[in-house]
């Protein structure tokens, strides 16, 4: 088994999120990739496609975060395998347009230019739903101050959704969730 960690924009694969879904593969012995996405769309897509080529979806799953999970549900419609998406963005190129130009990332060791092209190549990489929700596992925070979790509970409404009542868009409390996001990765049902 093989998951990917897709962190949010502007974040880190250094993250607590990662760095919990990393000791917990490490756990199991299975493998884990954080690849760095703080750079545009297109140029995301293009990573993900390459870091994911060969793998069986069946020994493939996808965790992404905020507009990682944007980019989860993207990946897991192009290869066919399980998705868990944290707080995902549903319209990320409504919420990028207040970040025109040059934007430090979280930790501060980079930035990434945001241009009109971004929010274009975001719009390309939209999936209006989902052809096999049974693939998917949605968490979803009540109380996330970014984004409107309603949204996201519409759109993947045919998937198993966690509500975390209270949660925060970080996801805070992710300790408590961090082992069965790694069970439905490790063992969730099967890709096609």
């Amino acid at each position: 088994m093989t998951t990917i960690y897709l962190h949010g924009f502007l974040s880190s694969p250094r993250s607590v999120k990662g760095r919990m879904l990393a000791a917990a593969h490490e756990r199991r012995r299975a493998a884990f990739l954080a690849p760095d996405l703080n750079i545009g769309p297109a140029q995301a897509a293009s990573l993900l496609l390459q870091l994911t080529e060969g793998i069986p979806a069946r020994s493939l799953a996808v965790v992404g975060s905020s507009l990682g999970g944007f980019y989860a549900a993207w990946l897991a419609e192009k290869r066919g395998c399980r998705a868990v998406l944290l707080n995902p963005a549903v319209r990320p190129w409504e919420f990028v347009k207040d970040y025109m130009g040059e934007q430090p990332t979280v930790a501060g060791d980079r930035t990434v230019n945001v241009t009109p092209d971004f929010v274009r190549q975001l719009r390309e990489l939209d999936v209006p739903e989902v052809t096999r929700p049974e693939r998917y596992l949605v968490l979803l925070s009540t109380a996330d101050e970014t984004l409107d979790w309603r949204e996201a509970d519409a759109k993947y409404r045919e998937a198993t959704r966690v509500l975390i009542p209270g949660g925060d868009h970080r996801i805070s409390a992710f300790a408590d969730y961090c082992e069965a996001v790694t069970d439905f990765c490790c063992s969730g049902p099967a890709a096609a």
